[in-house]
């Protein structure tokens, strides 16, 4: 099945993403949320913060399809994504987050 895609412009590339996840790709993302969670034998809940940020980690691994550079084309890092200007990356983060609400 060829997943629909759209781009994303910032502000020195093109991002191509997914639009929607598979029912697959979402319960992988799922999967990284659940590991997170910790109920204590009182019934209590918490969640292990640094979770949440794999959470997006995997959400942008699997979203994200290329990154064209100046005609580039590049795959997706979290070396690449922990470099983007701040800007830059809650711009992304803000388009594959959509996508994951819609479930």
């Amino acid at each position: 099945m060829t997943q629909q895609t759209k781009k994303v412009q910032l502000s020195n590339c093109e991002v191509e993403i997914i639009i929607q996840l598979t029912w697959g790709q979402y319960q992988d993302i799922e999967d990284v949320i659940l590991q997170g969670f910790e109920i204590d034998l009182d019934g209590s809940k918490k969640i292990n913060g640094k979770v949440m940020r794999e959470q997006k980690y995997r959400l942008l691994e699997t979203c994200v399809i290329n990154i064209n550079e100046n005609g580039e084309l590049k795959q997706f890092s979290r070396e690449w994504m922990n470099n983007l200007s701040m800007e830059d990356g809650k711009n992304l983060t803000k388009e594959v987050d959509e996508i994951l609400k819609k479930k």
